[in-house]
């Protein structure tokens, strides 16, 4: 045989061996957005264009990260091994930010992970993602009580099964258990609920209503206001309309707004304020209820059960979210650390 043809010989097996071993590594499945996708069937390293998506892919495990959308708070990172708090940023595409595609390039992810409805709403992200060979698979977000079957779709394509059914069953009990309290709650004794955005608690996201109004239904209670939206970044409020909601309690994650509301005049006279029933959410390591949404709102409605109905809600709060820490956190958290997180200052739990 010349040397040639021996060459040819050498070059064919090698394409069909390349060839067996692509296929052997690569997996297709059907994403959450229901399109078919091709994957390698071992994903070891996962980059998320949302910060819902990473959370909770560090909740199932953050050995699988390859980095964050944006830095985490000093606050954050004291719930964050110091190994992970230093993972490179990447960015992402959310709000009016898009991601470091070079970094994202040297970082090799074998998949990313999106929010299934921005698929539509923005195509480039899939484009730039295929170009850097990275496959892209789509991800429910939007509802709590869609999280136990992400958590499960998010298990079987990363081989953490066990541990997503952890997660997965934690979070349709918390799902179910709020479901039942509501439905507790007779219509005529539901309290309402201002979510105040802003420094002066006068702006309201329309985008992230169906996140936070689910949470507070859950609750038991109802929205003070719904909208809908006019505004790219929310909705500018009255005075005179916050004054005739009367809201029964308001929540902020504003802290400007929280510290001020207590000195402004014009809003002496709402139920909320002069019952001393103004409250920050809780935001460590991630936001318990909104910006952005994601896993925390199963611990996020049982706080917002207790500040709204006190009364009714009779959970032990501390040995829950010690519990919710340890399970998605691995963390167990200490006396100090407890008060802080669920220290509301205004009210402190008060009664109507």
């Amino acid at each position: 045989m010349s040397t040639w043809r021996r060459y040819l010989v050498l070059l064919h097996v090698a394409l069909v061996l390349a060839l067996s071993v692509t296929t052997a590594r690569a997996d297709r499945i059907q994403d959450m957005a229901g399109r078919t996708v091709t994957v390698p069937v071992k994903i070891s390293r996962v980059w998320s264009a949302y910060p819902p998506l990473t959370y909770l892919i560090y909740a199932l495990d953050p050995a699988l990260l390859v980095g964050w959308n944006f830095p985490p708070s000093t606050e954050s990172a004291a719930f964050l091994p110091h190994s992970y708090r230093s993972m490179p940023v990447v960015g992402g595409w959310f709000g009016q930010r898009t991601p470091n595609i070079e970094t994202l390039a040297l970082l090799k992810p074998d998949a990313a992970l999106v929010w299934n409805q921005s698929l539509q709403a923005t195509p480039a992200m899939e484009r730039q993602l295929n170009s850097l060979g990275i496959p892209v698979v789509g991800v429910k977000l939007e509802r709590i009580s869609e999280y136990p079957e992400t958590i499960l779709f998010l298990g079987n394509l990363l081989n953490r099964r066990a541990r997503a059914k952890e997660l997965s069953a934690y979070i349709a009990g918390s799902v179910a258990d709020m479901k039942r309290f509501a439905a507790s709650i007779p219509a005529k004794e539901q309290r309402s609920v201002y979510y105040a955005i802003g420094p002066d608690g006068l702006h309201n996201d329309c985008n992230h209503m169906p996140f936070l109004e689910e949470a507070i239904t859950l609750a038991g209670a109802r929205s003070a206001h719904r909208c809908e939206q006019k505004e790219q970044l929310g909705n500018r409020l009255n005075m005179e309309l916050v004054i005739s909601y009367n809201p029964d309690v308001i929540i902020t994650q504003d802290d400007t707004f929280y510290h001020a509301v207590k000195l402004d005049k014009r809003w002496k006279n709402i139920r909320a304020v002069k019952e001393h029933r103004v409250y920050r959410i809780p935001s460590q390591p991630f936001n318990w209820l909104n910006y952005p949404p994601s896993f925390m709102r199963a611990i996020g409605v049982k706080w917002l059960a207790g500040v709204v109905y006190p009364e009714r809600f009779k959970i032990p709060m501390e040995r829950e979210v010690d519990h919710f820490f340890r399970l998605f956190f691995n963390v167990r958290l200490n006396r100090s650390q407890l008060e802080t997180l669920l220290s509301t200052e205004q009210g402190k739990r008060s009664k109507p």
